[in-house]
Formats: C-alpha cells, structure tokens, sequence
C-alpha cells in the first residue's frame, strides 16, 4: 500500500489566514496552538503539509478541474430530468455564460488563494526555526507550491493577489500583480530555488523536485505570450529538454499503468498528489461515481451519479482502433466497464446487458441536449481505475499527476513547430504516438505535424486531466462552437474575480473577464 504522508498529515490549519492574500477572513491564530506550534523545529512537517494539501484543490473535479474542462469539448454536462441542473452551474460552464458569483470562480479563487496563503505561513515560521538542511529544503518546496498556486489564479484570473511572507500588518490590502508581473515572480521564484531542490530519486513524486521546477517552468514559457506578451519558445524548449535527459522519468510503453488503483510511482509521474481509500480525503477525486450511470454498479460501488460526459465534438477526433489511449480493457472482468471512452451497449460484471430507469437498454450515446436529455445521453469517460473492495466507495485509491513526462515531449513539439523547428516536432509527436499502440495494432506515425495535430495529440494524450481550457486559450480555440456551445467571446478567456473577493480587495480589477 502507497504512502501518502504528505496530503494526508494537515496539522497546523488554523495558520492558514495568518499570511493571507484571499478574500477568506484571516484567522487570529489560537495563541496556545500557535505557540506551540511555531516554536518548536520538531512541528517543522506540520507547516510544510498545509500547503501540500491545498494541491488536493487542483484534482477535484466539482471546482478547479469543473473551471478547466466542463467550459471546454471534452466535458459536458446534461441536465438529465431534474438530476445535475444544479441552479444551472453545469451549463452555465459550458456555455460560457458565467457570472462574478458563480459558485466555481468562489470555490476555486478562495482555494488557490489559500494555498499561497498556507506557503507563506510555511515560509515565515519555518524561516524563524534554527536553520538546517531541512528547514531550506521545505522554506523552498514551499515557495514552489506558493509559486504554482499563483501560476494557477494568473491562468485563470490573470491578476494575481500578492503578501510577501513577512507581511505582516493585514490592515493593508495585499497588492496585485497584473498578468505579466505575476509569471515574471514565478519564473524568477523557480530559477532561484531550482538548484536547491532535491531529485525525484531522492524523494519521491509526492514532493517538491526539481523536475517539478523544470516541468512549471517549461510550462509558464510556453504559455508565456498569453501571460505576458511575447513568446518565448526557445525557454521552453530549454527545461523541456533538461527533463527528458534526466534518467528519472521515462514515457511508459503501457498508457493505462499509471491510472490503476494503487500506484505511487510511476515513470511517468514529475509531480503527483496522493489518494489513498483508506482515508476520508472528500468525494472530489472520485472519479468513477460522477460519470457512471445509475445501474452501473460493481463490487462496494453503489452509488453512482451518472453526470459528466465527453462531446461528440471531442469523440469524433479519435482514431478509435489504433490509439491505446481510446480504450483499454483490464478492469472490465471486476467493473463491467473499461478505461477511456464508454459508448454503446453497457454491461454489468457477469456481462448482463444494462438497462436504464425506464427500462430501456443502456446504450451511451454522443446526442444530447444540454438542458434535457436521456439518462444514456452522452459518451462517458473512466481515467482512473477504482477499487471495487473498498470499503468506502467515495474515496478514491487513485495518485493523480500534476505534471508528467508525456505532457514535456508534448510541450517540447509544440515549441519547436511554433519556433520554426517542424522536423524536431513531428520527430518528439511520433516518438510519443509510437508509445500508444493499441494491443495488436499501429497507430500510425504522422509524416508531417500541423499546430492543429499537436492540439489533438495533447488531447487524445492529457483528455480529463485538467489542462484543455489552457490549451484551447493558446491554440485560439476556447471560443468557437462545439457540442451544445455557441460562438462565444474573447473575453471568456479570462474569468472573473468573485465579487466576494473584489469587495475586499480594492487592488483587484473587477471589470477584467467581464
């Protein structure tokens, strides 16, 4: 069984409001607690987890993740009779017809904010301990979670609230970095602590690395000319290339290995955050209840919601026969299902044909109407692999990668092509395609790469994984119409600041994303 230390020890909370830059009331730190927690080095990992737990934000699929793929083509949403209308929260997504008070922009913005929140209380008290070994290496883990979290609000809010961690007088709003100022701190916070940081070979995916700070880096390069104006492929390509010589991650021959139940590490994993069924870490990272129909249940797993679907949009793109990634089948013997893309008939364990509420087979389909569909409405998804034994069916046994190697050769192509350099692209996209192989067959080398092959490669490779809202922005896509989604304008791009934040933060600009 995998150890997940690091999420899973979230002592010291209560200072998570002490160097606040949200909207959230900033806690007074209980003295008692405070005092002894602070003063002694040996709380030292009790400062550092917070921070860590807050990663958890980035992997639950009813917020940050709902903000990067429900307002894309590879999630959708239904209203199914009266099931997941939800005041209309789900199409409003899709639709891309949110507001300031949506609950998701809350959710997310308050979350984000409180990770940098909970590094900077890392940061401060962790620097006032005598200083070792030790204490440098999570002063400066800490400051990379503080610098991906903000990575995260620029991405998606493109201002970014900032307290240093030695602010200490909360009477003064935190100020705001606008776009640019915001991936400039996070490029010059990841180049100074880079060498400090130790490998994945010494400790692990679960932590702070310095693959982690190469991986971020390469990524805020590349989306650079979103964020601050101007491209900057060559940097990209730089800690691309730093990544894929390093003999700590290697891309795996067998695609579904790393979404299995149970595993820590992995050859692809840079940064992960663990899951473990054992313990009660919420019902966000459940990944398997959200989507599966009523009847599809297995083992422990009854209780399903039948909710998020992919479009036909996204699902006509595929090479369904060759592709390893479209589908796979090792769990169906224990779920009844398989892994990547669910269409058509549906099956129990034993093999008996499903069948809806009202009877009728249940066979998914890719039509649907977003405001009042079937119940088999809608392509389903399953990435992650349950664990039908488990004795709690709304935790998941799922280690879910923040970065990963195949995402750095995707990044890598798309530098090059976008820097002139087409032989070196179409050579880093077939070297990735010739890994995905269904069983028996071939999936095809391209004999030459467009921008628009590369957008379909990094979806048929990262579907669900959080990162296509990003993806569509920078290839000039998020806007156009796809199933159930009208046109939309370029002002979508952006999401807005909550009104809850704006009204306490006069440094915040709440026109932007309006």
């Amino acid at each position: 069984m995998k150890h997940n230390k690091i999420i899973l020890i979230l002592t010291g909370l209560s200072l998570f409001g002490v160097i606040g830059c949200t909207d959230l009331e900033e806690n007074v730190l209980d003295e008692q607690l405070g005092s002894n927690l602070i003063n002694d080095p040996n709380n030292v990992e009790a400062l550092i987890n917070p921070p860590y737990g807050s990663l958890r934000k980035t992997m639950e699929w009813y917020d940050y993740w709902a903000l990067q793929e429900v307002t894309t083509d590879e999630v959708i949403i239904p209203t199914r009779g009266t099931d997941w209308y939800d005041n209309g929260a789900w199409q409003q997504l899709h639709l891309h017809t949110w507001t300031s008070d949506h609950e998701r922009l809350k959710n997310v913005w308050d979350g984000l904010n409180q990770g940098v929140s909970r590094a900077n209380t890392a940061i401060y008290y962790i620097g006032l301990f005598p200083q070792d070994a030790t204490t440098e290496r999570y002063i400066n883990e800490a400051r990379f979670l503080r610098a991906y979290f903000m990575y995260l609000i620029n991405d998606l809010y493109r201002q970014v609230p900032y307290r240093a961690a030695d602010e200490l007088d909360f009477s003064i709003s935190p100020e705001v970095y606008n776009s640019k100022q915001a991936i400039d701190f996070v490029i010059s916070e990841l180049k100074e602590i880079m060498p400090k940081l130790k490998t994945k070979a010494e400790v692990g995916s679960d932590r702070v690395t310095v693959g982690a700070a190469q991986a971020l880096l390469a990524k805020a390069y590349l989306n650079y000319e979103i964020y601050g104006g101007e491209a900057k492929w060559n940097d990209a390509i730089t800690y691309c290339d730093q990544l894929i010589s390093s003999p700590d991650y290697a891309v795996s021959t067998d695609y579904w290995s790393m979404f299995q139940k149970d595993v820590a590490e992995h050859s692809e994993f840079i940064l992960r955050v663990g899951n473990d069924d054992n313990l009660d870490l919420g019902t966000g990272a459940v990944w398997v209840n959200f989507t599966l129909h009523y009847s599809q249940i297995f083992g422990n797993i009854t209780s399903t919601w039948n909710g998020p679907s992919t479009t036909s949009t996204f699902f006509n793109t595929w090479d369904k026969e060759n592709d390893a990634r479209f589908y796979d089948g090792r769990i169906m013997d224990v779920c009844g299902f398989n892994q990547g893309f669910l269409v058509g008939q549906q099956h129990g364990v034993n093999g008996e044909e499903l069948k809806q509420r009202n009877g009728e087979p249940l066979i998914f389909v890719p039509e649907m109407n977003l405001g009042s569909s079937a119940e088999n409405a809608g392509i389903r998804v399953i990435k992650f692999a349950p664990n039908p034994e488990t004795q709690n069916q709304f935790r998941a046994p799922n280690d879910v990668p923040v970065m990963r190697i195949s995402d750095i050769y995707l990044i890598r192509a798309e530098a090059k092509l976008r820097n002139g350099d087409a032989p070196g692209a179409l050579t880093d996209i077939n070297f990735l395609r010739s890994k995905r192989n269904a069983e028996g067959k071939t999936l095809p080398q391209l004999t030459a790469v467009t921008l628009d092959d590369i957008l379909k490669e990094r979806g048929y490779e990262l579907y669900w994984e959080g990162l296509r809202r990003q993806d569509l922005i920078r290839f000039g896509k998020f806007t156009e119409a796809y199933q159930e989604k009208p046109v939309t304008d370029a002002v979508r791009t952006i999401f807005p600041v909550p009104t809850s934040a704006a009204d306490v933060n006069e440094n915040l600009d709440p026109n932007l994303g309006k």
